[in-house]
């Protein structure tokens, strides 16, 4: 809104506080959609949009100071820490330690070759074995 008198706008970066509120919400939201419809890929925007949307706030905070846009800061601001957390520490991967070792028995297993017969691990016996499993997408 403009004041008519000075010509100023009454609530400065009032647009980018909004935007980085819309930002912190939307990348969760994001992230839920992608988990019902069943995509299962790291979802690397969550903390990218988290990102922008505390750089945001802070445009906004850095036109108009007040409590509440630096509230505002604070929990987009631990909201995209927590989803930087998540997405670099705790969506790691172990370290593969298996059971399978050089000169050491297979494991007890079960599956399908393409024609649908089973292969079991006596299949293996006395021969040099490289075994390849392809996931596959339906």
């Amino acid at each position: 809104m403009a004041n008519a008198a000075t010509g100023k706008r009454r609530y400065p970066g009032r647009q980018f506080l909004w935007a980085g509120i819309a930002l912190a919400i939307l990348g969760p939201a994001a992230y839920a959609i992608q988990l019902w419809a069943r995509q299962l890929f790291t979802p690397w925007y969550v903390p990218a949009i988290g990102t922008v949307g505390a750089a945001l706030v802070i445009m906004a905070l850095v036109s108009a100071r007040s409590v509440g846009r630096l509230l505002a800061l604070v929990l987009v601001g631990i909201l995209a820490a927590r989803e930087w957390y998540l997405m670099l520490e705790l969506a790691k991967l172990p370290a593969y330690a298996g059971p399978l070792e050089v000169g050491k028995p297979v494991p007890a297993f079960e599956a399908r070759l393409a024609d649908g017969s089973e292969f079991r691990p006596g299949d293996l016996s006395g021969k040099n074995t490289l075994l390849v499993f392809f996931r596959g997408r339906m």
